[in-house]
């Protein structure tokens, strides 16, 4: 009794495949759904046979969930069965009308047969919630570059790629003339700038003050980077007629496990390419 009050009552969807991964059971939360999309009755059908009825948003939702089962069917240890959240996209496939489901799976004994269990539930709020939080805690508030943290927590994935610091310089001069809100502006303008500006960076990071490191995309040679760079000076310093001064500085390097090495050593070619500006501005 209490299974058909739960079954009937459960405000997400349920879901039961059998071992060749059919559809033996579906609550009326997730038929009902599956109508919007297609006449046929899913029950005896895969998720593969499913997603070919449909339109392509709604199988690629079943083709993870799909996954999901597969994965689930080579975990070795089962006991605690397989969480994950699952994109549904709308038609437009735009990521901010999204929805998403917490997705838990766990392998159930039925006459002696294994099947796999499915409950889904629609976490969309929440999950946009922890994004913003997530983006929030990884980024920095004024300029929109990501912060120190953002680094540390993605080393695995930044590990290995080329990257450059850079520095403004003489940004001393607009917090002096016109303070440091105007200056606040230029920083945020010059993040912005780049990112519109140098090809190949995928990071953007303020490590402090008027300084960043920009992460580029892997493959890009260091000539290729220094090209695009110099390139992006010479556009940089003509922005801002009123401080025809204003440039930045670069220095190229990895990034590797000891970061704050990594750092040091891009510091100094950066501070090299400062001389070298400023010798030639003398001139």
């Amino acid at each position: 009794m209490y299974e058909k009050i739960f079954a009937s009552t459960y405000p997400g969807f349920l879901s039961l495949r059998d071992s060749n991964q059919k559809i033996v059971f579906l609550n009326k939360n997730f038929q009902d759904w599956i109508k919007k999309y297609t006449s046929v009755d899913p029950l005896g059908k895969t998720n593969i046979e499913l997603a070919q009825l449909v339109p392509k948003n709604v199988a690629d939702t079943f083709l993870q969930c799909h996954d999901a089962s597969i994965e689930l069917e080579n975990k070795e240890e089962t006991t605690t069965g397989l969480k994950k959240i699952i994109e549904f996209k709308n038609e437009t496939e735009n990521p901010k009308d999204s929805q998403y489901f917490d997705v838990l799976k766990y392998k159930v004994l039925i006459n002696n047969e294994p099947h796999i269990y499915t409950i889904a539930y629609d976490i969309t709020d929440l999950y946009i919630e922890n994004q913003d939080n997530l983006y929030s805690s990884l980024t920095d508030s004024m300029t929109g570059a990501y912060n120190r943290r953002y680094l540390q927590v993605n080393m695995n994935q930044l590990y290995g790629h080329p990257a450059a610091i850079l520095d403004l310089d003489n940004f001393k001069m607009i917090n002096d003339l016109d303070g440091h809100d105007v200056g606040d502006i230029i920083l945020s303008e010059f993040v912005d700038f780049i990112k519109e500006t140098i090809f190949g960076g995928i990071a953007m990071i303020r490590l402090g003050g008027d300084e960043f490191l920009l992460v580029f995309l892997n493959g890009l040679t260091e000539d290729e980077i220094q090209a695009s760079l110099q390139e992006g000076r010479k556009k940089y310093e003509q922005r801002y007629p009123k401080y025809h001064s204003l440039s930045y500085s670069f220095g190229i390097g990895v990034v590797a496990s000891e970061i704050e090495e990594t750092l040091k050593q891009m510091d100094i070619k950066m501070y090299e390419d400062k001389a070298r500006n400023k010798a030639q501005k003398r001139k």
